[in-house]
């Protein structure tokens, strides 16, 4: 082969190359949908609470490393995300994302924080729909982490943006999930695997890092609900540890043990609480009136689970913090 191929050979990838990623965001979607076809059944519900127009903001549960890749696949709009620069930093890697509608971010050091509530503010001012995950991180027990007050930052004066709850349910156990205490090298359970998205209804104020975060929770207690087959306990929670077993409802809350390696940290179980609610389960406190109430705030412990019409007075009096756990006052 002579130079004049080589050469010809090289324009026609590069025009090809770049001809692909013109049409990218407009084939994104379909092209995730038919990668992910292969391991997973994906059943939505409640797509219709996005909006057709304007900017969005999607605040969703962390289980895997491919979970932006479920969002991408199932969102009404095309959307972007926010997502580790380091996973993009290939020359040919890096401008298909871009052109995919991915928004590359630090993923430590001082500008890190900085560079992402501004990437976020910007693509909400542009009228966009982003997707965040306001843990930071993958769970490394199974349960919902703690959403960081980044959320806030980046809704700072822009009380006209939808925070729209979506939970991605069923990926535990999956690959790429830390389940089995690790991410990599273990054999898949199942041929293809059922998972279930429900996108939520707006949140309503106040906004913040809170209350999006028991949205997230009452989307997964919907989500719960969709599967066909009886859930199998997480492995992770230790009843040895604090929990809280309903006489009636049986077992509403877990604690697992903390995780510390690496850098990355989540806390499994607080003295003086019961844990978190296990999946399936909802809790919030309300006023006599029956209004939610805010992070630590005393009041009626109240109860959704999956397959139940509404919330049901537990009998118990208590307080939720900002990560989630449940606290019992004596009565």
């Amino acid at each position: 082969m002579s130079w004049r191929d080589w050469l010809v050979g090289l324009a026609v990838g590069a025009a090809a190359l770049a001809a692909f990623g013109a049409v990218l965001p407009w084939i994104i979607q379909p092209l995730i949908r038919g990668l992910l076809w292969f391991r997973y059944r994906i059943e939505v519900r409640g797509r219709e609470h996005v909006p057709r127009t304007g900017p969005a903001l999607l605040a969703v549960n962390h289980v895997t490393w491919y979970d932006g890749f479920f969002l991408a696949a199932t969102c009404p709009r095309r959307g972007r995300a926010l997502v580790n620069g380091d996973f993009i930093k290939l020359p040919v890697l890096r401008p298909l994302a871009l052109r995919a509608g991915l928004i590359p971010v630090p993923f430590s050091g001082p500008r890190a924080q900085r560079e992402m509530i501004g990437a976020a503010r910007a693509a909400l001012d542009r009228g966009e729909v982003l997707g965040i995950f306001p843990e930071g991180q993958i769970s490394r027990n199974g349960l919902t982490g703690k959403f960081h007050r980044g959320l806030e930052a980046i809704l700072k004066d822009r009380e006209h943006v939808p925070v729209i709850p979506v939970f991605l349910d069923n990926l535990w156990g999956s690959l790429l999930s830390f389940s089995r205490g690790r991410f990599f090298w273990k054999r898949p359970q199942g041929w293809r695997r059922t998972v279930n998205i429900v996108y939520g209804p707006p949140v309503a104020p106040p906004i913040n890092a809170f209350t999006v975060r028991q949205a997230v929770l009452e989307a997964g207690v919907h989500a719960f609900a969709m599967r066909r087959r009886p859930a199998q306990p997480l492995e992770t929670i230790d009843l040895a540890l604090q929990h809280l077993d309903h006489p009636t409802l049986g077992l509403l809350t877990g604690s697992t043990a903390d995780f510390d390696r690496g850098g990355v940290t989540q806390i499994g179980h607080k003295p003086g609480t019961v844990g978190q609610p296990l999946p399936g389960v909802g809790l919030r406190a309300v006023d006599d009136a029956g209004q939610p109430l805010t992070a630590d705030a005393e009041g009626r412990l109240q109860a959704l689970r999956a397959g139940d019409p509404d919330w049901i007075d537990i009998g118990l009096r208590g307080t939720i913090d900002r990560d989630g756990f449940v606290r019992v006052v004596p009565g």
